[in-house]
């Protein structure tokens, strides 16, 4: 099972493993909230984004979520991770939504799934650049670039890019949906189509023999 570990699962089992020890010295409620800065001091150099205070953000929301709380119907950002708590322990069910989004981390994905490598030879015949009906390709000191800003995906460029050079990076949660219930806005947040979602989570639930 090493092949399934990364980064990620280390991180929930840890925030897991955290929230179980309070919980079962019941201390769950006084301690949440210092989980995060715990997890992410002062100092820390190992940073998977831009600082701490980013990685601690995105700590809370996975505390929330793991609380039961979908992030998307958060309405006030100071309420604190003891409040949460404290509702998780008086609700009597949890979101109806099982699948949650944290659009700070959305907008760190690609915007664009094309991109031009170093393959890139600056050919004379140019095919990428008249093959986009978009303008969307430029070309700088010998080398083909894709303005994003224009860039609708349509795969053009990679199709008929003689070298290879154009390769196509896809977004992981995008392309481990079955049901294609995940989409990106303009922003570059993602979307979960809950109806679709529910045909995925309906699979998975134990199926109960009639008696």
């Amino acid at each position: 099972m090493a092949g399934t570990t990364n980064n990620a699962t280390l991180l929930r089992r840890e925030l897991l493993t955290r929230m179980a020890r309070f919980l079962r010295t019941r201390e769950l409620e006084p301690n949440i909230d210092r989980i995060p800065i715990e997890m992410r001091p002062k100092g820390y150099e190992q940073v998977s984004r831009c600082c701490i205070y980013k990685d601690r953000a995105m700590l809370r929301y996975k505390i929330m979520a793991l609380l039961g709380f979908n992030i998307e119907e958060e309405t006030d950002e100071l309420t604190l991770l003891s409040e949460y708590v404290r509702r998780a322990f008086k609700r009597g069910t949890i979101s109806s939504k099982p699948l949650t989004v944290v659009d700070m981390a959305c907008r760190a994905c690609v915007k664009t799934n094309y991109v031009v490598t170093n393959m890139c030879q600056g050919c004379v015949g140019r095919p990428c650049m008249f093959s986009c009906n978009k303008d969307a390709i430029e070309f700088r000191e010998g080398r083909a670039h894709i303005n994003h800003d224009r860039c609708v995906n349509c795969g053009l460029c990679q199709k008929n890019c003689p070298f290879h050079a154009i390769v196509y990076v896809p977004v992981p949660c995008e392309e481990s949906c079955p049901v294609g219930a995940i989409s990106k806005d303009d922003q570059g947040v993602k979307h979960i189509d809950y109806e679709n979602a529910s045909i995925v989570a309906n699979a998975y639930r134990p199926v109960r023999s009639a008696r």
